[in-house]
């Protein structure tokens, strides 16, 4: 029987928080037994395999390098993915060991042009033959004293390797491992937010997030969404220049947010504003507005899923606004006090309680890859899987567009 899986990607960033790569994340299922399948990595892989040919790897990695956890068995084997050597890096797990099968296995790969990585590296666990394969050395900062790490990136740093920081959670974690001399970094530390004490929302920007906070409400008056727009010129601007793109594909030029709504409808038209709304908060990296968009429609997605006629806005904007915090560098419960959202969404955000916090919980175990924590409403891996993708390709068109 075919099995089934779940499947997320981790970003892997540089010096700049750019990313320049994907971790694809795994675990099998048993359909039968619905029971995590720890012990078949070839079965694993099979998997991962095709889901990205399912989903096309550009659409799943948006034309950057993926990482995968690479079986020893295949390495052994010399089967490499069916994909071109320069868009994927195996990776080698930390209870890998060398053997020779192993060694001229990765030569093998090397030689046509595959990057051989060692996960979760420490010292005295790898051999050097190991070590002398890899062309990216991954350390999970999490399990080295400060002392520790510093001097095992010294010795690393005289190899000609990648060091990539693994378990980044913090920005302090990202300071510190800039200031060590890592190359890249893995993690949610842009997820976690970096307070700045006494920093108030600029009016324009609050403009703009009360704003998405009234289209969350359940029957906004179109005229009055027209003024709430017109108090930041720049935002009808670049909301009009989205509906007018060759993405909607419409037969006249629309004018005005009021025809806007006649024509898209008021859901779509609500959510090219907060989109654009967002991106005039703060000058922050890409990929950030893109995990909030991402978690906006899977919010979206899910909710509806289990409940037809649950309410769409909310769920969005709790999704959106989930990362407010990190996006802005204030805490969430100071940027509430100045938005009129509805009192679940406040729940949500605040507590991760309530109908929404419940989708909200799940949606961000999912990109995480705590999959055994919650039932996700009884959905199936594979349907979930599909929500999943469907949410990252159209945060990517989405941001895509409104960026043009």
């Amino acid at each position: 029987m075919a099995q089934l899986a779940s499947l997320a990607r981790q970003a892997i960033y540089d010096g700049s928080a750019n990313v320049i790569a994907y971790e694809l994340l795994y675990q099998c299922i048993d359909p039968t037994k619905t029971a995590l399948i720890e012990d078949d990595t070839q079965a694993a892989l099979h998997v991962i395999v095709q889901m990205a040919i399912e989903m096309g790897l550009d659409r799943l990695a948006d034309k950057l390098p993926v990482h995968i956890n690479y079986p020893s068995e295949l390495l052994e084997a010399a089967v490499p993915p069916p994909f071109p050597a320069s868009r994927v890096v195996l990776e080698i797990l930390e209870n890998v060991r060398s053997n020779p099968k192993l060694l001229a296995g990765l030569a093998a790969f090397r030689a046509a042009g595959y990057r051989i990585a060692l996960d979760v590296f420490s010292p005295g666990a790898r051999e050097s033959a190991l070590l002398s394969m890899a062309d990216i050395v991954k350390l999970d900062i999490s399990c080295f004293s400060p002392g520790d790490l510093a001097d095992l990136v010294g010795s690393l740093r005289k190899l000609p390797v990648t060091l990539v920081a693994e378990h980044v959670e913090l920005a302090s974690d990202l300071e510190r491992c800039r200031a060590l001399g890592f190359d890249a970094y893995q993690g949610y530390f842009l997820q976690h937010p970096q307070m700045f004490a006494a920093r108030p929302v600029p009016s324009n920007r609050l403009a703009a997030l009360r704003l998405v906070a009234y289209l969350q409400g359940k029957e906004p008056n179109i005229n009055e969404v027209a003024h709430l727009i017109s108090k930041d010129l720049s935002l009808p601007y670049q909301v009009l220049r989205c509906i007018n793109s060759s993405y909607y594909g419409l037969n006249r030029k629309v004018a005005s947010i009021q025809q806007a709504t006649v024509i898209l409808g008021l859901e779509r038209v609500h959510q090219l504003c907060a989109l654009v709304a967002l991106r005039q908060v703060e000058d922050r990296p890409s990929s950030i507005f893109v995990d909030a968009m991402t978690r906006a429609r899977m919010c979206e997605q899910l909710g509806r899923e289990r409940n037809r006629s649950a309410d769409s806005s909310s769920l969005f904007v709790t999704g959106l606004f989930s990362m407010l915090d990190a996006i802005t560098g204030i805490e969430m419960s100071e940027l509430l006090k100045d938005l009129p959202l509805s009192a679940p969404v406040i729940q949500a955000l605040l507590s991760r309680e309530g109908p929404l916090g419940l989708i909200l919980r799940e949606v961000i175990d999912y990109e995480r890859g705590a999959w055994t924590t919650t039932a996700y409403g009884g959905l199936s891996p594979a349907r979930l899987r599909g929500v999943y993708f469907e949410a990252v390709r159209w945060a990517q068109m989405t941001y895509a567009m409104t960026s043009s």
